[in-house]
């Protein structure tokens, strides 16, 4: 079973991810603070104040990685099951390995095929991000890429959003390997003291808080629930957000200067993104108003499609994207031609993240469901548990 607040949760942070990516091909100067740059009256006040969440896409990959710390354990300090782990470990690398390769292979073909028009608008949106479609168009090399550096080597070369998935997988074998050796021992606890100071400004931070939120939640007692004050929720709310929303420009001369101090190789961007992310996701586990409103069905859609509205987007906003802002430049003023773009992008981009759920993604989840409970059903029936254990794994069988 899914806990459908979190995906609703989940599916905001993939919405603002999408926009985020909009914002810095067509207003980068809410991400580079370069006056030369701007477009809109309104980029520099959106850059340097709490707004910027609403297209902050690094808190939103950060928000990714704490939930996938809280959901990767959570079934396991409910029940104490090691086989739980066993499962999702084996199936891992698969659930983001093949739609992955799905959206590397879509950019694959815009290079193949020429299609890509991004570099033909770089001249009138003034973005310095790099072409996405300037990749080598070698069959092999795309599966290298995409098979194996996207996974091990924080590779990205035919779909920038990629670079999250070392972090993810790598990340997620740190949760299971901790569970496995520790999870149900005291001393779990000093090593979660130990993981927080290695990984302190670190994307890994996400994973382990994660975990943590998920232990002190599920494990027998409900340690979050003693504090049951909502204006003690509200300032983790509120401090969630100031923090969460840490901006990409200098912070200097504005509110976010009072989160720095001396350390001049602390990444101060990530830290804040991370704890940002780790209080808001504490303040919907104990806030019923909070989960009702994540679990509407708009969020819990944008939930189930998160991962492939994720996957396929940008390579739609510079191939169908580019070309269709370049074509409306003939008519239209920059400003309405950002509108129109905008609109007529985010609709293919929401139909093609429907088709590449129904066909892609939900089909590898089914998939691996059906070979992880054959491969692991027999198994459970010779364990202690008899019968009981088997109805374990099918439910874990459904879970993301």
């Amino acid at each position: 079973m899914k806990i459908v607040y979190l995906d609703g949760l989940r599916g905001l942070a993939a919405l603002i991810v999408v926009i985020s990516h909009f914002f810095q091909v067509f207003a980068p100067s809410v991400f580079e603070g370069r006056k030369e740059i701007e477009h809109f009256a309104f980029e520099e006040i959106f850059a340097r104040t709490p707004i910027n969440l609403l297209f902050n896409g690094n808190f939103s990959v950060c928000l990714f990685f704490v939930l996938s710390g809280y959901v990767l354990s959570y079934r396991f300090f409910q029940t104490g099951d090691r086989f739980i782990i066993y499962s999702s470990a084996i199936r891992r690398y698969f659930r983001l390995a093949v739609p992955a390769l799905v959206s590397v292979f879509l950019a694959y073909l815009i290079i193949v095929l020429d299609l890509g028009a991004y570099d033909k608008i770089r001249g009138m949106t003034l973005s310095s991000m790099p072409d996405p479609f300037v990749a080598d168009a070698n069959l092999l090399i795309m599966l290298k890429e995409s098979l194996f550096h996207t996974f091990f080597t924080y590779g990205s070369q035919y779909n920038p959003v990629l670079w999250t998935m070392t972090y993810e997988l790598f990340g997620s074998f740190l949760i299971f390997v901790f569970l496995v050796t520790c999870g149900r021992h005291g001393i779990r606890y000093a090593v979660y003291a130990v993981l927080i100071c290695v990984f302190i400004d670190s994307y890994y931070l996400g994973f382990i808080l994660g975990m943590l939120l998920s232990d002190l939640k599920n494990s027998g007692r409900d340690w979050l629930a003693y504090i049951r004050r909502p204006w003690i929720y509200i300032l983790l709310l509120c401090i969630g957000i100031y923090t969460g929303s840490y901006p990409y420009v200098a912070p200097q001369g504005t509110i976010y200067s009072l989160l720095q101090w001396g350390a001049s190789d602390f990444d101060f961007f990530v830290f804040y993104h991370v704890i940002g992310s780790f209080l808001i996701l504490w303040v919907l586990l104990n806030s019923n108003r909070m989960q009702l409103i994540f679990s509407l069905r708009f969020f819990a859609y944008l939930g189930k499609v998160s991962f492939s509205l994720y996957l396929v987007h940008f390579t739609v906003i510079c191939s169908l994207g580019s070309f269709i802002f370049l074509y409306l430049n003939q008519f239209l003023n920059y400003g309405l031609n950002v509108l129109f773009t905008t609109i007529i992008t985010f609709l293919v981009i929401a139909v093609m993240a429907h088709g590449f759920y129904r066909f892609v993604d939900a089909q590898i989840l089914i998939l691996l469901a059906r070979w992880s409970k054959r491969l692991f059903s027999a198994e459970k029936l010779r364990g202690p548990r008899g019968h009981s254990g088997q109805v374990q794994t099918e439910k874990t069988m459904k879970a993301d």
